[in-house]
Parts: C-alpha cells; structure tokens; sequence
C-alpha cells in the first residue's frame, strides 16, 4: 500500500475526474464504452454528483477520493448512498447504506486505494450510525469487499427493470 495515500471527502469540482473514473470502470468491468462528453446523460451525471457534493451529507449520497500521486486528477474513488427504511430491532434508525461505483484508475491499482476509499466510507457510515450497508461486487472487488465483512445476504438478491 502506497504510504503518502489518504481518502478524503470529495468537494465540488471533482465530479468529473469521479464520472471519468466511473467510465473507466465500466468499460473494464462490462465492457461499456465510455459517453461523449455531451451526452445527455453525461452532463445530467455531473450535474446532479456536482449537487450532491454541494450538500454535503444531507444529499444522501457521500463520496471518498484519492487524489492521483502525480497531481493530475483522482486515483480512486467510491460512492457511497444512504436509505432509509422502516426501523427495526436489528435497525432502530432504519438507516441502510449502498456502495456503488468503488473505482481505482488503471495506472494506480494494486496500491491499497480501493481499501482505503471503502475503509472512509466504512467508517462514515459507522459515524452516521448506519448499522447495515449492502453492495454489487464484480470480479475485481469481491475478495476486498469480504476481507471487509461483507458477505452474501440470506435469500436471493433479484432485480427488476422495467420493459
């Protein structure tokens, strides 16, 4: 793990090195190629990351970075949502969290910064008093995630879209 290496909140001005690194991932994880710079979901991508950044912690939504060791851009970043469901005994706040988008720029992997980007939103959450976080891992990620505590869930994790 690279030493000089530390997570921090991700401010405005940002989101598009986070968008970037998104793309990044989804073109080596599924193969996606990554959208126009004018693509419209593109540009409702960043504005909406940008307002979350904004906010702040009343968004709902959280991101860790790192920034790149050479000073251009972000190494890694993860994004973080917060739910809120019914309380229950295992729950009482019914707070839950969501990992989505743990993302490390193909020239700074296998340095510790996915771990250490999970490691601050992990830790946020425990802050916030959110007892329960979920997430998707690929085939990159899962041995990090479960070296982290995750595990599989009870019951089948299905997912509907609409025709």
């Amino acid at each position: 793990m690279t030493a000089e290496a530390n997570a921090r909140r991700a401010v405005p001005g940002d989101e598009g090195e986070i968008l970037r690194l998104r793309h990044q991932m989804a073109h080596d994880v599924f193969g996606i190629a990554p959208p126009s710079a004018d693509e419209a979901n593109h540009v409702a991508a960043l504005k909406l990351l940008r307002s979350w950044l904004e906010i702040g912690d009343e968004a709902g939504t959280v991101v860790f970075v790192i920034d790149a060791p050479d000073g251009e851009g972000l190494a890694a970043s993860a994004i973080g949502a917060v739910d809120q469901r019914l309380p229950n005994m295992r729950n009482p706040s019914g707070l839950s969290g969501y990992v989505y988008g743990v993302c490390t720029d193909g020239r700074y992997r296998r340095r510790g910064y996915s771990r250490l980007v999970m490691r601050a939103l992990l830790d946020w959450y425990t802050a916030q008093g959110i007892p329960r976080v979920e997430l998707h891992a690929s085939e990159y990620g899962d041995a990090l995630y479960r070296e982290l505590g995750f595990k599989e869930p009870s019951g089948a994790a299905l997912t509907w879209w609409a025709s």
